[in-house]
């Protein structure tokens, strides 16, 4: 992975710490360099009467910045920030092109009758992503986490190919186990079960990607073997995390669909919905 900048999206709420160590493993991990992004969200311009109080919100998060970056000091690095006033997403997407970052780590809230905030940069955000959520971010803290395990499920079309070529590379970096994760779709059983023949595409199909899932864990350069489950695919991908004890899931922003995989797009909602442990997007 080619890892030289990273941006964290920083809110001061709850996440922040947690979102802190995580950008703080990375960069020390990876040598990079680290910014932080402050966006004051103003879907229109501010009325002239609401700048001193503008002004002033901006001056009481560039002294919680100085405080963030004294514990990132602490552990040797040295963050640059940014407070910026605009639109949420436009105001990424230029940090995104101005400090030329290889990956965005932010944290994850979900609403139910909305899309959040994060959920907006996930879906309008073309770069790797790291989303922190789960169980297992709640106890992170700077300079003293650990990925041990990853989990990465492939659906094998391309874009999960990108996302296991990333999951091998950062386990070989972070020193961490890797599985690699397949689910057959309960729903192909589903519409095929009143004939006979129809057994046997099923048996076909499982075959079929059984020597794929066996294939591409060959030809990545794994030796332990691939992981083959039936069932639902993000509940499986969610079951399998808690039963290994996952500390991150990389899987692709979306893949195949229909019977030849997961529908990976809204796989990759729904973990991240519900996943215990972080997730790695790859686009």
């Amino acid at each position: 992975m080619n890892m030289e900048k990273i941006l964290a999206g920083i809110d001061f709420e709850k996440d922040t710490e947690k979102v802190l160590a995580y950008a703080a493993l990375f960069t020390e991990t990876f040598r990079a360099s680290l910014n932080l992004l402050y966006v004051l969200d103003y879907l229109v311009t501010p009325p002239a009467y609401l700048t001193p109080y503008i002004e002033d919100e901006l001056k009481f998060v560039e002294k919680k910045f100085d405080d963030l970056k004294k514990d990132l000091m602490v552990s040797g690095i040295k963050a640059g920030s940014e407070v910026v006033v605009g639109r949420l997403q436009e105001s990424f997407d230029v940090a995104v092109k101005n400090t030329g970052a290889d990956m965005l780590i932010l944290g994850f809230v979900s609403h139910v009758l909305r899309r959040s905030s994060s959920e907006k940069l996930i879906k309008g955000l073309r770069i790797p992503m790291l989303v922190v959520r789960g169980t297992k971010a709640e106890s992170a803290k700077i300079g003293s986490l650990k990925i041990r395990r990853i989990l990465c499920p492939t659906d094998f079309s391309e874009i999960s190919e990108r996302a296991l070529k990333a999951a091998r590379e950062l386990a070989e970096k972070l020193s961490s186990e890797l599985e690699v994760l397949h689910v057959f779709p309960d729903r192909i059983f589903g519409r095929m079960k009143a004939l006979e023949e129809e057994d046997k595409i099923v048996r076909e199909l499982y075959a079929d990607a059984k020597d794929k899932l066996n294939k591409t864990v060959r030809e990545s350069g794994l030796t332990k073997a691939g992981l083959m489950e039936k069932g639902e695919p993000y509940k499986v991908i969610v079951s399998s995390a808690e039963e290994k004890d996952i500390d991150l899931i990389v899987l692709g922003a979306r893949g195949l669909g229909r019977i030849e995989g997961m529908l990976i797009g809204s796989v990759t909602d729904a973990v991240l919905k519900s996943s215990p442990c972080p997730v790695l997007v790859i686009h």
